[in-house]
C-alpha cells in the first residue's frame, strides 16, 4: 500500500476510535432521557379503542441489554480498532425488531405464525401482543376454512352450515385476543354465504376495514346487496360501517393480459420496416403504463363474469363510504345535467340516456384515438375525486387503508390517468383487438358496417351520412382526419407485413 494511502488509513482509525468513545459517553444519557419522555407520553398512543402501553409501542425493551464480554481498550499504541467477538443474531433478535415483524407478518399464514408464538414464551408474548401482527389476515390456503365432506343437520340451515367453518375459525381467533386486531380479510374462493358477511360488516365483533370476497362460494348476491344497502343507510350509527373497501368484482386469479402486448408487437413491427424492406432494430423503450394495474392499462374488458343487475345503483349509493373494485361508468349518456334545460347548446345524446353502468372496459391512458382525451375528462390520480377511482387488486399487503387499496404504480413527473367506460358506450366505437376506440365528438353517429367485416374490423360512418356501398371505401393501417367511411382492418395490414 502506498504510504499516502496508509497513512489516511491510520488517521481515518484514529478519528473513529475518537468519536466511538464520545459517542459511548454520550448516548446512554441521551437514550435514557429520550426514552423517559416517551415512556411519559405512552398514555396518549392508542390502537383503535384499546390504550397502548409502553411496551406495545417498543418504549420497553423485549430483551435485557446484555453486556459484552470483551474490555474495550481505546489506548491501543497503534489506534487500531479492537478485536469484537461476533455473537450470531438468533430468530428473536430478529423478530424482536419491530418494523422487520410488520414486514414479515402478512407473509405467513396464520398456522405457521401460531406454531411460532408456541415455541416460546418469547416469541408467543411478542406475536400476540404485538398489534398488527395479524393486520392483514388471509384465509384462501386454510384447509380448516374449506367445507369437509359432512352430511348436513336437519337443524342448521343452509348459510350456517356453508359458514361453519368459518365460524369456527373467527371463535378461535377471537378467543386468543386476534380477531378485534384484524384490519383486512381475504375470503377470496372460500364458501361465505350472505349472513357471515353481515356479521362481519354489521356487528361491532370485527374491525375490519378491508373486505376480499372475490369468487365465494355459496354467496347469495342479492342478500349481499340488501346488507350494503342497510350498512350506509342515513340512519346508521356513527362511526358505522367500519368496512371502507370491498373487494368483489375482480377475478381471485387474474390471468396475464395479451391485448396490450400485440400492440406494442404491432408498433415495433411497423416502425422496424424500411423502404428496402429490410427490419431496423427498433430500441426497447420502458412505458409506465406497462407497470400498472390493469385498469390504467388498455387491457379491454376487465370482468370475466356477468355483472349481475342492482350492482350500480349500490356502488351509487355508498360512494365515499364504502369502495369497491370497481366503478360508475362516467360517459355523457350517463350524465342528465349535460342535456338538461340549462344546456341549450348541447347536442342530442345519440341514443336514450343510461342509468347507472357499471365501467367493465379498460380503454388506457391515451384516450380517444381521435382527440385523445374523453369528453367526460380521464380521472387523473391526485387530481380527480376519490370516488373516480377503484379498489386495485390484491389487496395491500402492509396496509388497510382505502387510499392506499386504491393508489397505482407512482412515478416520477406523471400522474396516472384511467379511462373505463360500459359497453353501451363503446358500440360501433370500440376495436375489440386493439383496444382503439372513438368519442362522441369525433365519431358522431357512429353505424354498423352493411358489408361482412372480419372480427378486427372497424366501420366508421361518413360525415355526410353516406352509408351505400358505393360512396364507400377501405383505407388500410390509418385513419382519416375527416371522418369518411372507414375500415380500419388489422388483420390484412399483418398479413402485408408478414409478406
Amino acid at each position: 500500500m502506498p504510504a499516502v494511502l496508509q497513512s489516511t488509513a491510520d488517521l481515518l482509525e484514529t478519528e473513529l476510535v475518537k468519536a466511538r468513545a464520545t459517542l459511548q459517553d454520550i448516548q446512554p444519557n441521551a437514550i435514557a432521557a429520550y426514552r423517559e419522555n416517551l415512556i411519559a407520553r405512552a398514555p396518549s398512543f392508542f390502537y383503535g379503542t384499546r390504550r397502548l402501553t409502553p411496551k406495545d409501542v417498543g418504549l420497553v425493551p423485549a430483551v435485557k441489554d446484555v453486556r459484552s464480554d470483551y474490555s474495550t481498550n481505546f489506548d491501543s499504541p497503534n489506534g487500531a480498532l479492537p478485536a469484537k467477538s461476533s455473537k450470531p443474531v438468533t430468530l428473536e433478535d430478529l423478530l424482536s425488531n419491530t418494523l422487520i415483524l410488520d414486514r414479515i407478518a402478512p407473509y405467513l399464514p396464520v398456522r405457521s405464525l401460531l406454531f411460532l408464538a408456541s415455541t416460546s414464551r418469547f416469541l408467543r408474548s411478542l406475536i400476540l401482543e404485538t398489534p398488527y401482527v395479524f393486520r392483514h389476515l388471509n384465509l384462501t390456503r386454510c384447509q380448516g376454512a374449506q367445507l369437509c365432506n359432512t352430511v348436513a343437520s336437519d337443524m342448521v340451515t343452509e348459510d350456517e352450515f356453508y359458514s361453519a367453518p368459518l365460524v369456527n375459525i373467527f371463535a378461535n381467533l377471537e378467543r386468543n385476543s386476534i380477531l378485534r386486531d384484524v384490519r383486512t380479510l381475504v375470503l377470496d374462493g372460500l364458501p361465505v354465504p350472505a349472513d357471515l358477511v353481515s356479521e362481519i360488516v354489521l356487528t361491532d365483533r370485527f374491525n375490519v376495514s378491508i373486505l376480499s370476497i372475490r369468487d365465494c362460494l355459496h354467496l347469495n348476491e342479492r342478500k349481499l346487496m340488501q346488507v350494503l344497502h342497510h350498512a350506509v343507510r342515513p340512519t346508521r350509527p356513527k362511526g358505522t360501517p367500519k368496512v371502507k373497501g370491498v373487494y368483489y368484482f375482480t377475478p381471485a386469479k387474474t390471468q396475464p393480459m395479451t391485448r396490450s402486448g400485440y400492440r406494442d408487437w404491432w408498433s415495433s413491427r411497423c416502425i422496424g420496416q424500411t423502404g428496402s424492406g429490410q427490419a431496423t432494430p427498433v430500441p426497447e423503450l420502458q412505458d409506465p403504463s406497462q407497470f400498472q394495474n390493469a385498469w390504467y392499462r388498455p387491457s379491454g374488458r376487465l370482468f370475466k363474469r356477468a355483472i349481475e343487475d342492482g350492482w350500480a345503483q349500490v356502488i351509487q349509493k355508498c360512494q365515499g363510504i364504502i369502495a369497491f373494485d370497481a366503478v360508475l361508468c362516467r360517459g355523457p349518456r350517463h350524465n342528465t345535467d349535460l342535456y338538461s334545460s340549462g344546456n341549450q347548446g348541447m347536442p342530442p345524446p345519440e341514443g336514450r340516456l343510461l342509468g347507472p353502468t357499471i365501467a367493465t372496459v379498460a380503454l388506457g391512458p391515451r384516450g380517444c384515438d381521435g382527440c385523445h382525451t374523453s369528453p367526460e375528462g380521464p380521472a387523473i390520480w391526485g387530481q380527480s375525486p376519490d370516488e373516480h377511482f377503484p379498489l386495485l387488486a390484491p389487496p395491500p399487503l402492509h396496509s388497510s387503508s382505502q387510499a392506499i387499496a386504491k393508489r397505482p404504480a407512482l412515478f416520477h413527473d406523471e400522474h396516472p390517468v384511467l379511462i373505463a367506460r360500459c359497453t353501451d358506450c363503446l358500440t360501433h366505437r370500440w376495436c375489440h383487438r386493439c383496444n382503439k376506440w372513438f368519442c362522441n365528438n369525433c365519431l358522431p353517429h357512429p353505424e354498423q358496417a352493411g358489408i361482412r367485416l372480419s372480427p378486427h374490423q372497424t366501420a366508421v360512418r361518413g360525415r355526410h351520412g353516406q352509408n351505400s356501398s358505393s360512396s364507400s371505401h377501405v383505407q388500410v393501417g390509418r385513419r382519416k382526419s375527416t371522418f369518411d367511411t372507414e375500415i380500419t382492418d388489422h388483420t390484412s395490414a399483418e398479413a402485408r407485413a408478414w409478406g
